[in-house]
């Protein structure tokens, strides 16, 4: 009896089983740390960013951080990407988790600034950037992320303070990620 039944059922299961495989897109291999194919998959993800595909950029730099957790360029890149393609939320625990990892990295509170910017929430925001500059002068951040350029001048309109009194040129960039 039992035979019976499952001769009737395994059709249906193969079936599930191709379905739910198939749907996932293409596998791709996992990366190992420090291996030229890590570092393609980091170029790539910034390539996309630069192009605004903002979600193959974050899945490209999800698969980095999953090689390499240490890997803190590619997780706020990770959280830029995210942030722009309205995962705000998940942006800032990349950016929590950088500073998990480094209390003391000024372009993670720089980025969760730029997410809160995005989010509206200029009053976190200015906090966010206020920790950063405890940390590091934002014309030296913003030579290196051009991106961040943008989240600075509504810091600096909120606090009413010239650009220059930063010591910066601020313009309106194309977003790039950071190198």
């Amino acid at each position: 009896m039992m035979g019976t039944a499952w001769r009737g059922i395994w059709p249906v299961c193969v079936l599930v089983l191709l379905v739910s495989c198939s749907s996932k897109g293409p596998m791709q291999a996992p990366l190992a740390p420090q291996t030229q194919a890590l570092e393609q998959a980091y170029q790539a993800g910034r390539v996309a960013f630069k192009e605004q595909r903002y979600d193959d950029a974050a899945a490209q730099f999800a698969r980095v951080v999953a090689a390499d957790p240490e890997h803190l360029k590619a997780r706020l890149n990770w959280a830029a990407a995210l942030s722009y393609s309205g995962k705000t939320a998940e942006a800032m625990v990349q950016c929590q988790n950088v500073l998990a990892r480094d209390p003391a990295h000024a372009e993670a509170y720089y980025q969760w600034g730029a997410v809160l910017v995005r989010m509206g929430q200029h009053q976190e925001a200015v906090e966010k950037f206020d920790q950063a500059l405890a940390l590091k002068p934002m014309g030296e951040l913003l030579r290196d992320a051009p991106a961040l350029q943008q989240s600075l001048q509504a810091y600096l309109k909120r606090q009413r303070r010239p650009a220059s009194d930063a010591g910066i040129t601020v313009s309106r960039p194309k977003p790039t990620p950071e190198r």
